[in-house]
């Protein structure tokens, strides 16, 4: 495969728009001036990843390169397949000749939805339609608004299973196989759509260094990104989204929709690789069972009621910027046997006077399996009721985009793929060819001539409402519902522009907008100023259910980071200051407060999980797990059965070393330097 078959884009030739969302990984902002696949329909709508400069040592030029080159080496068929399947990458970007980044496919409109929030509101904003938001019970599936039927996650399924069958023939292992990289549909037909692609593995390369999504790990040990890791997840996924549970690994659920079914996912949660069924074995059961669910009672098209009172929310969060790395704070590791864990982790003046309101929708962030993210790529993004671009949960989440198919040629214009949204103009500079440069230069000077004898205007009264960008920060000294913004710099305590609505005093549309705490509107600018507290408690302060965080035991900054052992996952996240609302959810031990600015409403706590090295970290007496390795490198694994476990819990206490409480029993133990009230030994008996 040539360099030359590998579509190129120079960054000075992208005209871009607002931005999208923000992560981990770097930043996704509209494209307004190219689409791809330009012969189909008009072409598709792209939009601009560009990487974090913390991300960018560690990325593999070739094979990003290798990735966008891909759907010219394939057949038409398979390339456009490829591209209507997945957001693959479509070119690279380059600054200087060296990468920054990749253009991708904005998310297909049939992959969203009308999200209906929890709270009681009448109206919610368009997300993704992640997979996780399935893995809960019906009762919260119908109260957010999306209608699925028990055979449309039959048929889910083995759409998927028949995705990866074909991603594997063509040498692409998806790696993070989570459900936040996964869209679906049942409107025509039920299918998925994959995103995250640039960290997929083509043929053994991978762009990006291999991850994985907390609770979605394969065995420690194992080689990452092949075949045989996307089948155990595909297991998992199985067993998740019959159980309706995010973390669920007993098959129970899924063994009685079809016996067969539940034996396909015990084995594919083996911990010996070669005896995981391959997908192509879940498809074709799928198929059978999907068929036998409509012979004896089709699905029904009637939609969903809406529940009387709101259930209990656990959906998915938007995937959140990593903030501040792991170096920052205390380093660790995970613990083991006999060896010490570490610690983890418009304005005053303007005529019209604004209006503020605090964002609603905030009340909670609920419950979900994943970590980012995300949602595509871990990106955040901004994603409002009027625009078709789509927004994260992700990861991871996300505004995503996929690649483009060529037959061969190369991804330009004449090929089917890149190409100006006009169709006539590849640079990207908005020059058209033709004789009107001259006129317009003439233009130019005779104005500049008039200019000579005109009487200088004074200069204009400054505007902070009319003059703010995306980026601007402001100090409210108004009241709750009277503002008064004053400019000042992006400090702790000041309110950040994350966006702006043009054409409408709605303080309702930065509904949705992620990060945005607080709408300011102007009349006389006809526009509404997005606004997020930089909270003075630190970046965490905006982390979503899934992220992951960690500061001080006591006062001091928190920040959003990558999921680790020692630090912790977001439960949920509450407005206010009602401590008791954390108490109940599953594997709560830690709660984080966050001060608003005085009489905003704008407190809000986190309800925290501790991210323990393995399974042990919340393992309960008489519980069967799989014992790997020995010594410091041994690692616990709930598999959901004792009939492939080989160790029993016998005994659990908060103590570190707690060597003489297993007796002669095996055991275990971890301690986290900064919150040592979250250490165990857990003893353990070979079964």
């Amino acid at each position: 495969m040539s360099a030359s078959r590998t579509p190129v884009v120079e960054h000075g030739t992208l005209t871009l728009g607002r931005l999208l969302g923000q992560g981990g990984q770097g930043s996704v902002h509209q494209v307004l001036n190219k689409k791809i696949n330009t012969s189909v329909n008009g072409g598709w709508d792209v939009v601009y990843k560009e990487y974090a400069p913390a991300v960018l040592p560690a990325l593999d030029a070739a094979a990003l390169a290798a990735q966008v080159a891909l759907t010219a080496s394939l057949s038409t068929a398979e390339g456009r397949w490829l591209c209507e399947k997945t957001a693959w990458p479509a070119a690279v970007v380059e600054r200087a000749g060296q990468p920054c980044g990749l253009l991708m496919r904005l998310v297909p409109d049939r992959f969203q939805f009308a999200y209906r929030p929890l709270g009681g509101a009448s109206r919610g904003d368009r997300r993704l339609a992640n997979l996780e938001f399935l893995l809960n019970d019906d009762a919260y599936v119908a109260g957010v608004g999306l209608h699925v039927s028990e055979r449309d996650r039959v048929l889910l399924l083995a759409d998927l299973a028949a995705t990866l069958t074909r991603l594997h023939r063509i040498g692409i292992a998806v790696g993070d196989l989570s459900p936040k990289n996964l869209l679906f549909t049942t409107a025509a037909r039920p299918e998925c759509f994959l995103v995250d692609c640039d960290a997929m593995r083509l043929r053994g390369a991978s762009a990006l260094p291999q991850a994985e999504t907390p609770d979605w790990q394969i065995p420690a040990g194992e080689e990452k990104a092949t075949p045989s890791s996307d089948s155990y997840k595909l297991a998992l996924l199985a067993v998740r989204l019959f159980a309706r549970d995010q973390t669920a690994t007993d098959p129970a659920a899924l063994a009685a929709l079809d016996a067969t079914l539940g034996d396909l996912a015990r084995a594919g949660l083996s911990a010996d690789p070669a005896r995981r069924p391959a997908p192509a074995a879940w498809a074709e059961r799928l198929t059978v069972v999907a068929s036998a669910k409509a012979a004896r009672r089709p699905a029904s098209a009637k939609p969903a009621p809406k529940p009387p009172a709101p259930p209990s929310p656990r959906g998915p969060g938007s995937a959140r910027p990593a903030g501040t790395p792991a170096a920052a704070r205390p380093p660790g590791g995970p613990g083991s046997a006999r060896v010490p864990g570490g610690t983890g982790p418009g304005g005053s003046g303007a005529a019209g006077v604004p209006a503020l309101r605090k964002s609603a929708g905030r009340t909670v962030a609920v419950v979900a399996a994943l970590i980012a993210v995300a949602v595509l790529f871990g990106l955040r993004s901004s994603g409002d009721d009027d625009s078709s671009t789509a927004r994260s949960t992700t990861s991871s989440g996300q505004s995503s985009t996929g690649g483009a198919w060529t037959g061969g040629t190369s991804a330009d214009d004449s090929g089917g793929g890149l190409g100006t949204s006009d169709g006539t103009d590849d640079t990207g500079d908005g020059t058209s060819a033709g004789g009107g440069d001259d006129t317009t230069a003439g233009a130019a000077d005779d104005d500049s001539d008039a200019d000579e004898d005109a009487t200088e205007s004074p200069s204009p009264t400054p505007d902070p409402v009319g003059d703010a960008e995306v980026g601007s920060c402001f100090d409210d000294e108004g009241t709750r519902t009277r503002p008064d913004l004053v400019s000042t710099s992006c400090s702790p305590g000041a309110f950040k522009v994350v966006d702006i609505r043009h054409g409408t005093t709605d303080l309702d549309s930065c509904d949705g907008v992620d990060d945005s705490d607080e709408s300011v509107s102007s009349h006389r600018h006809d526009l509404v100023l997005c606004l997020s507290y930089l909270n003075p408690g630190g970046d965490a302060y905006h982390a979503g259910q899934g992220d992951c965080v960690y500061g001080p035991n006591g006062s001091g900054t928190w920040y959003t980071e990558p999921c680790e052992t020692g630090n912790f996952k977001v439960l949920a996240v509450y407005q206010g200051r009602n401590k008791s609302k954390c108490d109940g959810w599953p594997h709560y031990n830690l709660l984080k407060p966050f001060n608003g600015p005085s009489g905003t409403g704008l407190d809000r706590i986190l309800c925290l999980s501790m991210n323990y090295p393995d399974a042990m970290g919340y393992a309960q007496v008489r519980q069967c797990l799989l014992k790997s390795g020995s010594g410091s490198d041994a690692t616990f694994t709930n598999t959901g059965s004792c009939a492939s476990s080989n160790v029993v819990v016998s005994g659990r206490t908060g103590r570190y070393e707690a060597a003489s409480f297993c007796g002669n029993d095996g055991w275990t133990t971890w301690r986290s330097r900064e919150y040592p009230e979250l250490a165990y030994t857990v003893c353990y008996r070979w079964r």
